[in-house]
């Protein structure tokens, strides 16, 4: 690590003490993923106002020099997000790539070429592979252009993907949990896989937009979210069929980020663009709301494709 990213990391950490608000303001804005940490205790839910943590059947809040995240992905080890620090934190902003091995109470910053330079709205890490996959809107110093981009030795060295098949507007991005070269993206036109580290893609699904994607941890399915239609599907990888998941009824709202219990698989949760938070405890058949957008402020955008 350089000098400057020993500072840096180190003003991160003194300014990372862990304060947990008994009534935190979960959802101001819309969220930027939804997972479990790697113990299966808590489910963790970033936003643009902070990290929300769901543990005991309650919430609480993260308050640490993150305050707004983007990108974020949990491994086993460790959970990489992008992002802007708080105003008051003395660290280079938008931070780049950056890793917590507390669940989010600390954060080191990673390729400090990305560090006040890079905000990477989609980021997925595979969860026992060595990969972080990114889309990257903007040139910077480690990345010539826009694009998908891959790292295998967290983020000192990047590679673009050639994204040959890809079609429409991305909003959802996954990486297999144990195959580094096998990434899933979901877009406008449908979902798409790829076995070659992003440079080339076949298209699974074509019937409407694809909104959320996340793979089981066995990396055995693939489950993901069409927009309109109000269903999660799971896809064997394999070829082996596919079924459908029927959600509670959303009221025009849609699926953005879909998550798994690394410890128990049956125990799954989604979040919705307007910010509710539903979670289920056998395998998808029944689900219960743990956040409801109707105590937050409204939103006004429209799904995909509407």
């Amino acid at each position: 690590m350089s000098c400057v990213a020993r500072v840096i990391a180190a003003v991160l950490l003194a300014a990372s003490a862990l304060s947990l608000r008994a009534q935190p303001m979960l959802f101001h804005d819309h969220g930027h993923g939804l997972s479990f940490s790697s113990d299966g205790k808590a489910l963790l839910a970033p936003s643009h106002s902070g990290l929300a943590v769901y543990e005991d059947g309650a919430w609480s809040e993260v308050t640490g020099p993150i305050q707004g995240f983007s990108g974020f992905s949990v491994a086993e080890h460790a959970i990489y997000s992008s992002g802007h620090a708080r105003p008051e934190v003395p660290v280079h902003d938008p931070v780049g790539l950056v890793r917590s091995t507390d669940r989010g109470g600390t954060w080191e910053p990673l390729a400090p070429a990305l560090a006040g330079k890079a905000d990477f709205r989609l980021l997925a890490a595979g969860y026992r592979s060595n990969a972080i996959y990114v889309v990257n809107s903007q040139p910077n110093p480690a990345m010539s252009a826009r694009g998908l981009y891959v790292t295998h030795d967290e983020g000192r060295t990047w590679r673009r993907a050639a994204v040959r098949g890809l079609e429409g507007e991305i909003h959802a991005l996954a990486a297999h949990p144990r195959e580094a070269s096998i990434v899933a993206i979901g877009t406008g036109r449908g979902l798409y896989l790829s076995r070659d580290a992003g440079d080339s893609f076949v298209r699974l699904d074509s019937r409407e937009p694809a909104t959320a994607a996340a793979f089981d941890y066995e990396g055995k399915r693939l489950r993901y979210a069409r927009a309109l239609s109000n269903e999660v599907v799971e896809a064997a990888l394999d070829g082996g069929g596919r079924r459908a998941l029927r959600l509670p009824p959303l009221g025009g709202d849609y699926v953005t980020c879909l998550a798994q219990n690394p410890v128990d698989a049956r125990v799954l949760a989604f979040a919705t663009r307007r910010r509710d938070v539903y979670l289920s405890n056998d395998g998808g058949q029944s689900w219960r709301r743990i956040a409801d957008a109707r105590e937050a402020a409204g939103s006004s955008d429209a799904g995909p494709g509407r």
